[in-house]
């Protein structure tokens, strides 16, 4: 009985603790390479195997999830946040595609081309679901609370097809100029979903919130900036008629990330203030993703400051991305901790309910 209510309560947004296990280790890779690290590369490989292994056991629990209470399709496909949260499911499989053969380049044939159709299944299912949440969105009844910034995931999946995607156009060969129309796509549905969906979801959420309360820390869309700072470099380094300028990319890369900074030290504020203070769950998981392409934004912006010799834009970046993925590591173990621990009163919870 005990386990059926764990299994009951095992939506997609526990595909977060795997895409956060995930995120540390593409960012482990890209300090790997910067600073020829081999104990962050290996750091990052173990990781990687260990985001696997925690995606592919959420993935039997949510599977047999669906058996075992059938009732629970209905529910979840008319549920605003269960839909944005399906998203992570393709997008970790990306994040896993991509990172392995990141870490594992093969010269074999097949397994470069089944990366590289796999690389375009995922972002075939990230794009039909963030098509039937625009769907549901604009058809359904949302109910007060409802609407919260859980639904910018699906762009923030989609954008994140951008930087994931360079390490893909190698693989296609012929079919490379299909991954760059691809990229772009993301890119545009993405900028412009994070606007429409970002202020009805403000909007909503100052419209339902009491004054009596306090504004939760999830309220800030931490790491949405931070995507397309990566996006737009990451487009600025393509070969090709999709090459941005790098005066044009530089210029909308600090502005985006000057916002995403003040975003980070306004959620860090909240975050003390609020996280420490609640109850254990799993929306800590939510912090660790937004933080490691935070830190990301910030190292590759400062890696185009290196380039060009600007010494102080490139140590303000440089040291912001090195203080934002020593906090993800802080947080990533705090999430496990807090999770174990919601698990292990869920289920004492359940036993006495039962008994």
């Amino acid at each position: 009985m005990t386990f059926k209510k764990t299994l009951y309560i095992t939506g997609s947004e526990w595909f977060a603790i795997a895409l956060g296990t995930l995120a540390v280790s593409v960012l482990l890779n890209r300090m790997a390479d910067f600073f020829h690290s081999n104990a962050l590369y290996n750091t990052g490989i173990f990781f990687l195997f260990l985001g696997m292994v925690l995606f592919l056991i959420l993935f039997a629990l949510w599977t047999a999830r669906t058996f075992v209470f059938p009732n629970v399709i209905l529910e979840d496909w008319n549920n605003l946040n269960r839909i944005s949260f399906s998203t992570v499911v393709p997008l970790s499989m990306m994040i896993m595609n991509v990172s392995y053969i990141s870490y594992y380049p093969s010269k074999i044939i097949s397994l470069r081309y089944l990366s590289y159709y796999n690389y375009i299944f995922d972002f075939i299912a990230i794009l039909l679901l963030s098509f039937y949440l625009g769907y549901k969105m604009y058809t359904k009844n949302i109910e007060k609370g409802e609407l919260t910034y859980a639904e910018l995931i699906p762009p923030v999946a989609l954008s994140s097809t951008v930087f994931l995607g360079k390490r893909i156009i190698p693989l296609g060969g012929i079919n490379a100029d299909l991954v760059y129309f691809m990229i772009l796509m993301g890119f545009g549905i993405a900028l412009f979903l994070f606007l429409f969906i970002g202020i009805m979801a403000f909007t909503s959420h100052i419209r339902d919130i009491k004054s009596s309360e306090s504004s939760p820390v999830l309220v800030l869309p931490v790491g949405v900036s931070s995507i397309l700072v990566i996006n737009i470099i990451t487009l600025s380094q393509l070969p090709g008629i999709f090459k941005i300028p790098l005066t044009v990319a530089l210029f909308a890369s600090v502005s985006l990330w000057s916002f995403e900074l003040w975003n980070f030290i306004v959620a860090m504020l909240v975050s003390i203030k609020k996280v420490f203070h609640a109850k254990p769950g799993i929306s800590i998981w939510a912090y660790t993703f937004p933080l490691a392409v935070f830190s990301i934004s910030s190292l590759k912006l400062s890696f185009v400051f290196k380039s060009n010799n600007y010494i102080y834009p490139y140590n303000i970046t440089f040291y912001t991305g090195i203080i934002a993925m020593v906090i993800l590591i802080i947080a990533w173990i705090y999430a496990v901790v807090i999770t174990l621990i919601f698990i292990k009163r869920f289920n004492i919870q359940s036993q006495k309910s039962s008994s």
